[in-house]
């Protein structure tokens, strides 16, 4: 990242934390991402292993493991990824980009 990358970064970093951005309430999805790493290409490979999922299961079947191995199969490090983290992942997701995710996102 150049120097006036970064100041951008910084800023919304800032406006986020203003806001509240957590990992317990994540504002930004590609915030998000950009945190943890994951590229472009990555969020749109996640977004449709999680839309997979959800297609597969049964909402009393989801669980947190079933996410993080979709995570891992496009963004190996994710094998370091706490609960908390892949927690943030699937609220972000939720809340927006797949809505169908949401109730799932709220019982966690």
């Amino acid at each position: 990242m150049d120097a006036k990358e970064q100041m951008y970064y910084d800023a919304i970093e800032e406006i986020a934390e203003h806001m509240g951005d957590s990992l317990e309430n994540p504002i930004s999805l590609s915030l998000l991402c950009l945190r943890l790493g994951i590229n472009r290409d990555e969020k749109e490979k996640i977004y449709a292993e999680f839309n997979q999922i959800l297609r597969n299961y049964t909402f009393d079947e989801l669980d947190i493991e079933l996410f993080k191995k979709a995570i891992i199969k496009i963004f190996p490090t994710a094998l370091e990824f706490s609960d908390t983290v892949v927690i943030a992942l699937i609220k972000a997701f939720a809340r927006h980009l797949i809505p169908e995710l949401y109730p799932f996102s709220e019982t966690l």
